[in-house]
Parts: structure tokens; sequence; C-alpha cells
């Protein structure tokens, strides 16, 4: 009743499925990654330099690629460094406070969770970053909408009688 390539079959979706969970475990520091090469694009390319915007509106720009872009870029870059410090900070206060109810096992789990948490911040930046670009998406659309010339239409009506 199997197929005649059932063994390769099953390799190959093995296969699949082992990169599948490598390329989801590795997901955060791959965002986190891409973070650190957009922030040094708009370094190179100067975009928070707002005598080097052109637009009709350069403060709305400034602060559209403030808020929107830099922000959560930093935040997303800064999330591994300053959480790391978070965590060992964590862990050295819970071994001064250890006690009959805190123990050693307790604080490493501690340290295991805050490391964890830190390593998911960048998806959760990614998710902030993408919905609120979601959210400004009509708000572009609408924008670019009113900036097209009028269009006129010339129509020739034929009364019969």
């Amino acid at each position: 009743m199997l197929p005649e390539n059932f063994v390769q079959s099953l390799l190959n979706a093995l296969i699949h499925v082992g990169n599948a969970i490598v390329k989801l475990l590795l997901l955060p520091f791959n965002l986190w990654v891409k973070a650190i090469v957009r922030l040094a694009d708009q370094k190179e390319r100067g975009l928070l330099n707002i005598s080097s915007i052109n637009g009709l509106w350069p403060f709305f720009s400034f602060c559209k690629r403030l808020l929107v872009d830099f922000v959560f870029d930093a935040t997303a870059f800064l999330a591994y460094p300053v959480g790391l410090l978070f965590a060992l900070y964590s862990m050295i206060d819970g071994f001064t406070c250890l006690s009959e109810w805190y123990t050693v096992g307790d604080v490493l789990v501690e340290f295991i969770l805050a490391l964890i948490g830190v390593y998911m911040v960048p998806i959760f930046v990614a998710i902030a970053h993408d919905s609120l670009e979601l959210l400004l998406l009509p708000i572009r659309k609408s924008i670019d909408f009113f900036r097209k010339p009028a269009q006129q239409l010339d129509i020739d009506i034929k009364n019969r009688e």
C-alpha cells in the first residue's frame, strides 16, 4: 500500500519540517539583524536629517521616519543588549535574595525565562511596526489619491429626436 518512493518522501518531509523549525527558532534573531541593517541604511542615507527632506510636509515626514522607522528598529536593536543586562541583573539580584522559598533553581528558571522573553522582543516589535504601517496605509493611499491631477472626461452626447 505504500508508494515506491515512500522512504525518500519521508526523508524529504523530515528535512522540510526540520528546516522550518530552525527558521522559526531563528526568526527573532533574523528580525534583529534586519533592524540593524535598516538602522545602518537610515544613517547612511541621512533619513533623520530634517534639512534633507524635500517633500511637501518635511516635519510630518521627519516625525513618521522617527516614530515609525527609527524607534521600532532602535527598540528591536537595543532589546538584546539591554535585555541581557536586565536578565543578568535579575539573576544577581535573585542570588542575593535566596531564602528557603526562593532557591537557586528558581533564580536560574527566572534567568532563562528572561532570556527567552528578550529573545522574542524583535517579533513583538515587528508585529507592532507592521500593524502601525497597516493602519497608516489608508492615509498614504489618500495622499497619493489627492496628489493626482484632476481627470477630465469629454463626453459627447447626441440627442436623438
